[in-house]
């Protein structure tokens, strides 16, 4: 099977004639809504959506609300703020690799395992991709630990507080990324 990788130039125009139809209708109930304000809201809102509807998986246990990027950047774990069950509550630094990565959280290859429900506090390293996306801080609940071979694990988190520039970083990351990663068949 062939794949046939989208073009940045291809998904920014699908993006802009979706931007400019979300425009348009929200222009019609509220006669003072300016571009600017609907592509923010069209990004916030609406974005997951129609990735998911255009490239995800639509049904099934598998089904994701965020689209998923498949890369392999660093990720430093800082602190673990609470751990579920253990008393282990000492500050730590420990580097993984990210498998994956979207909106809503990531996973990573990790070096021991994380308990479930466990907070942690992340930094997220762009800057071997993209020079101008320097680290992301994000605090994250633990909702998957994964063994994959001895001293190996998978750690699957959801952000749960990522706010202004650390969040616009990793929407930038992710929009700038797409054209690599979403193909048609």
């Amino acid at each position: 099977m062939r794949h046939d990788y989208i073009k940045y130039e291809k998904l920014s125009g699908e993006i802009k004639q979706q931007i400019n139809k979300y425009h348009t209708s929200i222009s019609a109930a509220k006669s003072e809504a300016s571009l600017d304000e609907s592509i923010a809201e069209w990004f916030e809102n609406k974005f997951d959506e129609w990735l998911m509807q255009r490239y995800g998986k639509h049904e099934g246990p598998g089904r994701r609300k965020h689209f998923r990027l498949d890369v392999e950047i660093p990720i430093r774990v800082i602190d673990t703020l609470i751990e579920s069950s253990s008393d282990d509550h000492h500050a730590m630094e420990f580097v993984g690799k990210i498998v994956n990565i979207s909106r809503g959280g990531l996973y990573f290859k990790y070096s021991r395992p994380i308990e479930i429900s466990s907070i942690i506090k992340v930094i997220i390293d762009f800057s071997d991709i993209d020079k101008e996306l320097n680290g992301v801080e994000a605090l994250a609940m633990v909702i998957r630990t994964d063994k994959i071979h001895d001293h190996d694990y998978g750690i699957g988190i959801m952000f749960s507080s990522i706010y202004g520039a650390n969040k616009e970083k990793l929407d930038l990351f992710i929009l700038k990324n797409l054209s690599y990663f979403i193909y048609s068949e």
